[in-house]
Parts: structure tokens; sequence; C-alpha cells
């Protein structure tokens, strides 16, 4: 019998620590292992594949619920970078630099502070430290579907939690009172207690109606609002919505027309006034002339002074 040769057995050592690697990589990644492909992408027996996962890597990996393999507790060093996307998405910042790729996020991680070619400035938010308990409690109640009772602007509250949604730095509990969906400061919240005995079936059509919101403004109805704006604002518009619902046409001269469905004239009016006098209310009429009298109301009260 020919005893292999040293560079024969070296070989193979080599192509084993490969694939070894190779998977590990994987699961720190958090991707799902396919045997079969990896018995094809290194040339081996799917049993090879099984043998490598089920003794080589004993100790270090492990099936969990679902069958599939993952690292051990005691493996993880690093979160799985395909988190980092998970992550991203879940803070609203999927799409805060023109790449999106993962190539790029950790290409940003791995280039120190000082030498990063970019820098994000923190958008403001407000603590809520003092209120973890509660926003912990409200999280519990979402997803075991128990009802709430809580103060709120000095009236007591009885109602179904749906989602905690985050706008502009505030937190605000979504939750259905009176057969109506509302929202709530979460700040504001006092004396909360969870009805841990009772338990609410959530509609389909509630979560719908969330989902399709991009501000925390909740009534049955919307009022479609057409408002004009001049050359000199118009880039601010177009370049991100500031409007829910936001839609826009160009006229040749370089001003809007700027439509949005808008639930309350409180929702809109501050960012007209923020914009005048280069932002009109052309539709409708009445809350051009809403926005007219508050202002003639505000220089009174200036003139007073």
């Amino acid at each position: 019998m020919t005893k292999p040769s040293d560079s024969s057995s070296t070989s193979r050592g080599e192509k084993l620590a490969q694939r070894l690697s190779h998977i590990l990589a994987l699961l720190h990644q958090g991707d799902n292992i396919d045997k079969h492909q990896l018995a094809r992408q290194f040339q081996v027996d799917v049993r090879t594949i099984e043998r490598d996962l089920g003794e080589r890597l004993c100790g270090i990996i492990e099936r969990n619920a679902e069958g599939q393999w993952q690292l051990l507790n005691s493996s993880r060093s690093t979160v799985p970078t395909k988190f980092l996307h998970g992550y991203a998405r879940m803070a609203g910042t999927e799409h805060l630099f023109p790449d999106t790729s993962l190539r790029y996020l950790l290409e940003q991680l791995d280039t120190p502070q000082p030498r990063r070619a970019t820098q994000v400035q923190p958008v403001p938010h407000e603590d809520l430290g003092e209120h973890s308990n509660a926003f912990a409690e409200l999280q519990a109640a979402i997803e075991h579907r128990h009802e709430c009772r809580f103060g709120y602007k000095d009236k007591p509250r009885h109602a179904q939690p749906y989602r905690l949604i985050h706008k502009n730095g505030i937190w605000y509990l979504t939750a259905l009172e009176g057969g109506l969906l509302k929202n709530f400061s979460v700040a504001l919240i006092t004396a909360l207690e969870v009805d841990e005995a009772s338990r609410f079936t959530p509609d389909p059509q509630h979560h719908a109606y969330i989902n399709s919101k991009d501000d925390v403004w909740f009534t049955p109805k919307t009022t479609e609002v057409l408002l004009r704006v001049t050359p000199e604002v118009a880039h601010y518009f177009t370049r991100r919505p500031l409007l829910p619902q936001q839609r826009q046409n160009a006229e040749t001269d370089g001003s809007l027309w700027v439509s949005t469905a808008i639930n309350h004239p409180n929702q809109l009016l501050p960012v007209v006034q923020y914009w005048l006098p280069n932002v009109r209310i052309v539709q409708p009429v009445e809350w051009h002339e809403l926005l007219m009298e508050r202002l003639r109301q505000a220089l009174g009260r200036w003139e007073e002074k």
C-alpha cells in the first residue's frame, strides 16, 4: 500500500480548513446553510458536508428550532452582518447613504472615524429614560395583545395597543380607543396598567391603515390639499417630501404644484407658515382663509405687546 505524500495530506488539510472557514463565515453572517450547494461549491459529497456540520464543528454550531444550523451563543463574538441591514430598516436609516450595499456599510465601519469622509449629524430625540419601563410594558402588551388603561391629558383611557411609532424624534403609541385609531405620546402616558387577563384580536384593516401612513395624524377622513410653491424654494420640496403622501408637478418657470392628503389643518399650517411667503394654499380655500386669520391674530398680539 502506497503511503500518501505529505503534499497530498497538506492539500486535503487546506481544503478542509477552507471549507470549515467558509461555513463558519456564512454562520457569522447569519446565512442559512445549504449542504447541497456547499457540496457543489467544494466538489465533495453531501455526506462530507454533513460530517463537517455534525462532527468537525461539533461544540461550535448547533441546530435551532427550525432545524437550521447556527452558531452556539458562546461562539458568537460578533453580530451577524445581515442584521446590520435589518437594524438600518428598523431605525429608518436604510437609505441614509446613496450606496445601500452591505459592502459599503462595512467599509465605513472599518474606517477609523478621523479618516472617514462622511459625517451624519444626529437628529434630536426625546429622552424616554424615565419612561423605559412603560415603553417595555407597551411593547409587551402589543406583542401579547393585551388591553391597556392609562391616563392621558387628564383623561382616563382604555385602549387596544397596535404599534409603537417613532416620528421626528418622538415615540407614539398607536391604539384603538372608542373604535378609532389614535396616537398617544408615550412621554405623556401616566398610570399605565396592562390587563394581562385580556386578549384582543387585532383588525388587519387597522394594521393596513397604519402601514399606509407616513405620519402620526390619524383621522377617518383626509382632505386633499393643493399648494403653489415658488421657484425660490421648490428645491426643498423636491429633494425630500415635506408633507404626507406628497406629490408634485413642476411648471416651466420652476414653480411647483404640490398636492398632499391632510388629516387636520394643524398638520399643514405650520409647514406653510415656515415657508411663507413662498408657499400658498390654493385648495381648500377655507384653509387659506384660516391661515390668514391666524396670521392676523398673531400680528394683533405682537402689536399689543
